[in-house]
């Protein structure tokens, strides 16, 4: 593993540049705040709690607001709004902007070094938010904490004619009603990469998609993510940097801050209050010299 500390936002574009990219491959970004301590995994495998209750923490966040869940929207879609708003999901958030990344490596947490993941994804496994199979890996959702794979049939016919089967293609075939009653297991333990709908705003400004992980033998373990996607991080080289506050400073005048990334109102009132603070405060007068000339 090698560890390469860049300074200035020229010197991170130049490291990006050593790493080609692979034919058929399509490049992603992320940037986290502390690269000692963060791993490539959705936050509901972060705490066993969440994992547990993966269901009842969706269920619980629709009934108390249902407006915000139209019937028209896929559980893909739900995912990804309840994700938008801070619950634990089986999305890992990333973006094709790797500025984007740079400022979310900086914008907290500033005593610590940040680092910028790179991911090199195959095109075959870069989907749609309609894919049969986006809808098949996030339904596992709605599945109990039991649904346990290496439990299950592994002839694939047996598999399918299986009761817990039957009602993940039952919550399948509520999202796409024309999708035929046959899952691949290998499927279920696969990693994709969506593109989502750019109706979300922030999703849009920050370009961008989610990696969303189905299961290991277990429902409790997410999927393996390729070892191969990983170009930088974990293992690999690592971009890492401690001066976030002067990398942030550079990236405003490539247009890359809180306030060109996060379009709500709420984000917008704290970039102009920050901006403005202190600068129209009186300077203090000074003391007239009272000392007499001998």
């Amino acid at each position: 593993m090698t560890e390469v500390r860049i300074h200035t936002v020229a010197e991170f574009i130049t490291e990006l540049a050593k790493c080609r990219l692979q034919s058929e491959r399509i490049r992603f970004f992320r940037g986290h705040a502390d690269y000692q301590k963060y791993k490539i995994q959705p936050t509901i495998y972060r705490n066993s709690s969440f994992i547990r209750n993966e269901s009842n923490l969706i269920d619980e966040a629709i009934i108390r607001c249902p407006a915000d869940f139209t019937e028209s929207s896929t559980f893909f879609e739900r995912l990804v709004k309840l994700a938008h708003y801070g619950l634990p999901t089986r999305l890992f958030d990333v973006t094709s902007n790797a500025l984007a990344a740079l400022f979310f490596a900086c914008r907290d947490k500033e005593k610590t070094l940040g680092e910028v993941l790179v991911f090199d994804i195959p095109k075959g496994d870069v989907k749609y938010f309609s894919s049969d199979t986006v809808a098949v890996i996030a339904n596992l959702a709605r599945r109990p904490y039991t649904f346990d794979l290496e439990n299950l049939p592994s002839d694939q016919d047996e598999f399918n004619d299986h009761e817990e089967v039957g009602r993940l293609l039952f919550d399948i075939q509520a999202d796409k009603p024309g999708f035929l009653p046959r899952i691949k297991i290998a499927d279920l333990r696969r990693v994709l990469c969506v593109r989502a709908k750019l109706d979300n705003a922030r999703i849009a400004r920050q370009d961008g998609a989610f990696l969303l992980f189905g299961t290991g033998d277990r429902k409790r373990r997410p999927a393996q993510l390729p070892d191969d996607w990983i170009v930088c991080g974990p293992g690999k080289k690592r971009i890492i940097f401690s001066n976030k506050h002067k990398i942030k400073r550079e990236l405003e005048s490539f247009g890359i801050s809180e306030q060109t990334l996060f379009p709500e109102l709420d984000y917008q009132t704290k970039s102009i209050v920050q901006r403005f603070k202190g600068r129209y405060k009186r300077k203090p007068k000074k003391m007239a010299r009272t000392g007499r000339k001998a």
